[in-house]
């Protein structure tokens, strides 16, 4: 199944941005029991339905789930333990 070609329209919060471009990894927005989240694709591959944005030299996989509730990516789709690891 290919990936949906409609474009998304969202917002990205600059800190979000910062982070998306210092990963490693492309990252992942999925539909988690606490909401959508933001994993690497490590933790969470990308699906063939899944909507791609392109931020810097990284591709943000959106679920097909979530994309039409999503309005814009912020730091409230950090999992705890990214949130945990950026305190310190």
């Amino acid at each position: 199944m290919p990936m949906p070609t409609k474009p998304l329209s969202l917002e990205i919060t600059s800190e979000m941005d910062e982070y998306i471009r210092a990963r490693s990894t492309d990252l992942r927005v999925a539909t988690t029991c606490e909401g959508p989240l933001i994993f690497s694709v490590r933790i969470s591959p990308p699906k063939a339905t899944d909507h791609v944005i392109v931020v810097g030299e990284r591709k943000v996989y959106i679920s097909a789930v979530q994309a039409p509730y999503i309005k814009t990516i912020d730091a409230s789709m950090l999992p705890r333990c990214a949130i945990e690891k950026k305190r310190k």
